[in-house]
């Protein structure tokens, strides 16, 4: 692997974990109803071939600040999709009139709060622990460049140079998103 396609790997590696936290942060509850939330719930409708996802067989709509509204496109499956979102635990108090889901999101104590933010604050590591890795990756293969022919210490040393700023802009830009979503949460 050249220098290029070693630096290019890494950011590429580098974007995705950063939309992996993304991904991860959008499903956390806040203080406020979220449709997202929602994204991790699977449905066990034998008649659809087995578990799919809650969005696949009803609409998911925010009705106000707290409210989330659920309408199966089928209604015979109401029974189903309330099931599926109580095993999923998050938090809502759900009440069936018979055509539609009502999901109430009450409002996080200040400990539960903190614990959330806990929470995500130990992901973040674990997402820059995969950036540390990745740019570890990036230096080796960048490494093993070195003597070869057309290859001289002056680009070696500027690839290193460029994977340190990579790693300073992902970092910063996992810092921004955490930042954002910690302000969200403790915001009453």
């Amino acid at each position: 692997m050249d220098i290029d396609e070693a630096l290019l790997e890494a950011e590429d590696k580098m974007i995705k974990t950063c939309a992996d936290y993304d991904a991860f942060l959008k499903g956390v509850r806040t203080g406020q109803a979220s449709i997202e939330v929602f994204d991790r719930v699977h449905v066990d409708i034998p008649a659809y071939g087995g578990i799919v996802p809650l969005k696949s067989v009803a609409v998911v709509s925010r009705q106000d600040a707290t409210m989330i509204i659920i309408k199966p496109f089928d209604p015979k499956t109401l029974k189903e999709v309330e099931k599926a979102i109580s095993i999923a635990d998050l938090g809502v108090t759900t009440s069936n009139d018979g055509k539609i889901l009502r999901c109430a999101f009450p409002a996080m104590s200040e400990e539960r709060r903190k614990a959330t933010v806990k929470q995500i604050k130990e992901r973040l590591e674990q997402h820059k622990i995969s950036l540390r890795n990745e740019r570890k990756d990036a230096l080796k293969h960048i490494e093993d460049n070195k003597g070869k022919p057309g290859i001289s210490e002056d680009m070696v040393e500027k690839a290193k140079e460029d994977v340190q700023g990579l790693i300073k802009q992902y970092e910063g830009q996992l810092d921004t998103s955490f930042d954002k979503k910690s302000k969200e949460i403790m915001t009453v």
